[in-house]
This record gives structure tokens, C-alpha cells and sequence, in this order.
């Protein structure tokens, strides 16, 4: 299965695409810890701006997603958290599947209260876990979150793609919703794909 995950900081994305990670066994790729995870040499200028709560360059990560996904790993599926961010990452993401001769399945779409968000933040920037976490960002992530990646929710709706999930409960409870909304039990089935 080939799924996006779309939702806004501190929606629980990594931690509900770990879980199916293990259930479906396929790769959880998470562009937002790839992009940490680089050297200073290469990344020093995009660490600066995903700290802020910024985006990296769609350029770069459209290159970088790709090479990713070009490793056998990622053959039978993946679950993307953090891309597409940005139209521009959507539409050439389209275009990578199209000439692929694949599709998504589906994009599940996170959906969490802004109060629930803001206090999730808030604590994992007190556990240090995360620069971008920092009170002062948490606003201005949102801000873009808003103006930027929410709009993708259209694209993809035009495309019968998204699922809402209730994304405000525990991580168990959101993990079962997923399950139930793929028609995938991890004892008995496989999941069904989108036709």
C-alpha cells in the first residue's frame, strides 16, 4: 500500500505511521526526520529553516523522496509522513506515480483540535525532543501548515483519496480507527486498497 498522511504539527503523523509501519510491514518515510538527520555540511541552511517551522526547498525534497523511494524497501509500499507538503510537491509527486504506473491508495487525513495540537507541542518542546517545538514556533507552524499543506486536502479529495480520522484520542484508539478505515485487521486480513 502506497499512503500519505496529512495532518497539522503534533497530529500524532509519526507516531500512527510507526504503528502501521509494523502492522503492514512496509517502510514509514518520514521527511521531516531525513531532513534532521542531515549532515551540517549539506543541510546547515534547511536545518536553520525547519527549526523555525519552515519548509524545506520542494526541489530538494522532491529529489530526495525519490531516492528514497527508488530503494527496494519501498518496492511493495510506504507510508509518507511529512510530503507532500506543498502543491508544488503534490502535483510532481502525481507525475513521479503517473510515470511509475502507480497510484496512492490513500491519504489519510489526521484531524486533531487546535487547543489538543497546542498542548501536545507545547510538551514535547519542555522534552527538548524538537527545535520546531519551541513555543515561539508552534504558531507560526501552524500558520503555515494552514496556507500551505491544508489546501492539499482539496487536491486529494479531488482525487477520492482522503480519510478523516479522529486523530484526538490514544495513540491506540487513532491506531485501530486507521485499521477499521483500511478495512485491515493485523490478526486476521489484508488491507483492501482504494480501487
Amino acid at each position: 500500500m502506497r499512503i500519505v498522511f496529512i495532518g497539522p504539527p503534533g497530529a500524532g503523523k509519526g507516531t500512527q505511521c510507526e504503528l502501521l509501519s509494523k502492522a503492514l510491514n512496509v517502510p514509514h518515510i518520514g521527511t521531516g526526520g531525513m531532513l534532521r538527520a542531515l549532515e551540517p555540511e549539506s543541510g546547515g541552511q534547511i536545518h536553520v529553516r525547519i527549526d523555525r517551522g519552515h519548509f524545506a526547498p520542494d526541489e530538494f525534497v522532491l529529489q530526495m523522496v525519490a531516492e528514497r523511494l527508488a530503494q527496494s524497501d519501498s518496492q511493495m509500499g510506504y507510508l509518507l509522513d511529512g510530503f507532500p507538503r506543498t502543491q508544488i510537491q503534490a502535483s510532481a509527486f502525481d507525475d513521479q506515480l503517473m510515470a511509475a504506473s502507480l497510484k496512492l491508495d490513500h491519504v489519510l487525513h489526521l484531524q486533531v483540535s487546535a487547543d489538543v495540537l497546542i498542548e501536545r507541542l507545547r510538551k514535547r518542546g519542555k522534552e527538548g525532543n524538537r527545535a520546531d517545538d519551541a513555543e515561539e514556533f508552534i504558531r507560526e507552524r501552524f500558520r503555515i501548515y494552514e496556507a500551505r499543506t491544508a489546501p492539499l486536502l482539496d487536491h486529494y479529495r479531488s482525487q477520492e483519496l482522503v480519510r478523516d480520522i479522529d486523530a484526538s484520542d490514544s495513540e491506540s484508539l487513532v491506531h485501530a480507527s486507521i485499521c477499521e478505515c483500511l478495512n485491515f485487521n493485523p490478526m486476521l486480513s489484508k488491507p483492501v486498497a482504494n480501487d
